[in-house]
C-alpha cells in the first residue's frame, strides 16, 4: 500500500458519506426527473389525440427500455471500473475505460436502429392487437427506436461522469434537452402555423431532436476536457481526477493522507471484455424488467385500451418514487466504487445504509399521498372516466410496494458499483420470469382483471427485496473488482 494525499483522491473517498451522497444524489435526482419528463411531455401533449394515442405513447417506453437496457452492458461496467480505478489513483486507466465504453455504446445502439426499421410494428404488436393503438404505437416507437444510439451514448456518458463524481454537468445537459423537447412537442404534434401536424409521430420527432442535442452537449464537454487534460483518452473525466501531483505523492503530509492501493500494483486494463463481464448481468436486469412490462401491457390489453393505458400511466406515476431511489442508488454506486477502489469497504457499506434510510422515509410519504389522492395523479394524463374506474384501485394496490421497492433499488444500484453483478442479476431474473405467467394467470384465477396484475407486481416486489437484502448482508460484494468482477 502507498499513501496519496487526500486532496488528490475523489472527494467520495475522503469526505463524510452523508454530505457526499447528498451532493451527488441531488443532481442525479434532477436528471432522473427530467428523464421522466421526456416521457411525461409526450404523454401529456398527446391527450388531445385520444386514449389510443395515450396508450401508444405510454406503452412504447416498455419496448424502448428493453433495447436501451442493452446499454447497461457498457454503462454499468464503465461506472464500476471508472469509479474504482479513480479511487485507486489510476486516472489514466479510468480515462481509457471511459473512451472504450462511449465507443461501444455508439455501436450497440445500431441494434435498436435495425430493430426499429425491420420490426417496429411487430415489436409494438407484442402488447396489443387494437388497430388504433397499434397504428399510433408503431409510428411513435419506430421513430424513437431508430435513434437508439443517441440515448445509449448519453446514458454511458452520464455514467462515466457520475463515476468520477460529477453529477452536475449531466443535469444541466438534461435540462437543456428536456426544455427543447417540451417546446418542440406541441408544435410537431398539432402543427400550429408553419409546423406540420404529425400527431404521435411529431411527439417522437421532438424526443429524438432533444436526444440529438443532448449527445451533442456531451461531445462538446468531452472535447473540452480532453483539451484541458492535454489530449489522450480522458474523455468526460475532469482533468487531474484521481491523480496526485508527483511532488505531493513523494512527500505526503501524515495528517492528510488516506491509504489507497498502489496504482502500479492495481492497474488492470479495463478492456471491453472486462466492461461487459461486469455489465452483462446488470443489463439482463433491465431487459427482463422491460419485457415483463410488455407482458403486463399485453395482459391488460385483454380488458380493453383503458386498462392498457393504466399500465403505462401508472408506470409514469410510479416513476415519481422510483427516481428518488434510483438517484440515491446511482450516486451510491459511484461512492461504493470509489471507496472499494481505495480499499475502504466499511465506507462503502455506510453508503448503502445511509441511502436506504433516506429513501425509506421518502417512499413512505409518496405512498401516503398516492393512497389518498390516486385520481389526482390520473387526472394529469386523462379525464376519461373509464380509465379512472380501473386506474384508482390499481394505483392503490401498487403503492403498497413502494417502500420495499425503495429499499431494494437503493441497495441494488449501489452494489452494482462494486462490479459484483451476477447474483443480483440472478435474483431479478428469477422474479421477472415468474412475473410473466403470473400476469396472465392471477387475473384469470381471481377474476380481478387489472387489479390482479397490480397484486402480482406488489407481491413479487416484497419477495425480491428480501432476497436482495439477504445477499447484500453477506458482504461478498465488498471485495470489489480486485476479487473478480462478476463472482457474486
Amino acid at each position: 500500500m502507498t499513501e496519496s494525499p487526500a486532496s488528490s483522491l475523489p472527494s467520495g473517498v475522503v469526505r463524510p458519506i452523508p454530505g457526499e451522497l447528498l451532493r451527488l444524489a441531488l443532481p442525479v435526482l434532477a436528471s432522473q426527473l427530467l428523464r421522466v419528463a421526456y416521457q411525461w411531455v409526450d404523454a401529456l401533449w398527446v391527450q388531445g389525440l385520444g386514449v389510443s394515442a395515450i396508450a401508444a405513447v405510454t406503452s412504447s417506453v416498455f419496448v424502448m427500455w428493453s433495447v436501451y437496457s442493452l446499454n447497461d452492458m457498457v454503462a454499468v461496467g464503465a461506472l464500476a471500473w471508472v469509479s474504482q480505478l479513480l479511487g485507486s489513483g489510476n486516472a489514466r486507466g479510468a480515462g481509457e475505460a471511459a473512451f472504450r465504453a462511449a465507443r461501444a455504446s455508439a455501436l450497440l445502439g445500431l441494434l435498436g436502429t435495425i430493430a426499429a426499421l425491420v420490426a417496429g410494428r411487430h415489436l409494438f404488436g407484442l402488447m396489443t392487437t387494437d388497430p388504433r393503438v397499434l397504428r399510433d404505437g408503431t409510428r411513435y416507437l419506430t421513430i424513437v427506436l431508430a435513434a437508439a444510439p443517441l440515448p445509449m451514448i448519453a446514458l454511458t456518458c452520464e455514467s462515466i461522469m457520475r463515476a468520477s463524481g460529477d453529477t452536475r454537468t449531466p443535469f444541466l445537459l438534461d435540462l437543456c434537452a428536456v426544455t427543447l423537447n417540451a417546446v418542440l412537442a406541441p408544435l410537431l404534434i398539432y402543427g400550429p402555423g408553419p409546423f406540420p401536424a404529425l400527431g404521435v409521430a411529431g411527439a417522437a420527432c421532438a424526443t429524438v431532436s432533444a436526444q440529438a442535442a443532448l449527445v451533442a452537449g456531451y461531445l462538446v464537454v468531452g472535447r473540452r476536457r480532453g483539451r484541458e487534460a492535454g489530449g489522450g483518452t480522458t474523455l468526460f473525466i475532469r482533468p487531474g481526477a484521481g491523480e496526485a501531483p508527483a511532488a505531493a505523492r513523494s512527500a505526503p503530509a501524515a495528517a492528510d493522507v488516506v491509504p489507497v492501493p498502489n496504482p502500479a500494483a492495481w492497474a488492470p486494463r479495463a478492456s471491453l471484455a472486462r466492461l461487459l463481464a461486469v455489465g452483462a448481468p446488470a443489463s439482463l436486469i433491465g431487459i427482463l424488467f422491460s419485457v415483463v412490462y410488455v407482458a403486463f401491457a399485453r395482459s391488460a390489453a385483454r380488458f380493453g385500451p383503458d386498462s392498457m393505458a393504466v399500465i403505462g400511466i401508472a408506470n409514469r406515476i410510479e416513476a415519481i418514487q422510483f427516481v428518488t431511489a434510483a438517484s440515491i442508488g446511482s450516486a451510491g454506486a459511484a461512492l461504493v466504487g470509489q471507496n472499494l477502489g481505495a480499499g475502504q469497504a466499511r465506507r462503502a457499506a455506510q453508503v448503502i445504509r445511509t441511502g436506504v434510510v433516506w429513501n425509506s422515509w421518502i417512499a413512505l410519504v409518496v405512498t401516503g399521498v398516492i393512497e389518498l389522492f390516486p385520481s389526482a395523479f390520473l387526472f394529469l394524463f386523462t379525464r376519461d372516466p373509464a380509465v379512472h374506474q380501473v386506474g384508482v384501485p390499481y394505483l392503490r394496490i401498487l403503492a403498497v410496494c413502494f417502500l420495499p421497492t425503495a429499499i431494494e433499488v437503493v441497495t441494488t444500484e449501489s452494489v452494482l458499483g462494486s462490479g459484483h453483478t451476477l447474483v443480483v442479476s440472478l435474483i431479478f431474473t428469477g422474479i421477472s420470469l415468474a412475473r410473466i405467467p403470473l400476469a396472465f394467470l392471477v387475473p384469470a384465477w381471481t377474476h380481478s382483471a387489472l387489479s390482479g396484475i397490480a397484486w402480482v407486481i406488489t407481491t413479487t416486489c416484497f419477495v425480491r427485496t428480501a432476497l436482495i437484502l439477504f445477499y447484500a448482508a453477506r458482504g461478498t460484494w465488498q471485495r470489489g473488482l480486485g476479487a473478480g468482477a462478476s463472482s457474486g
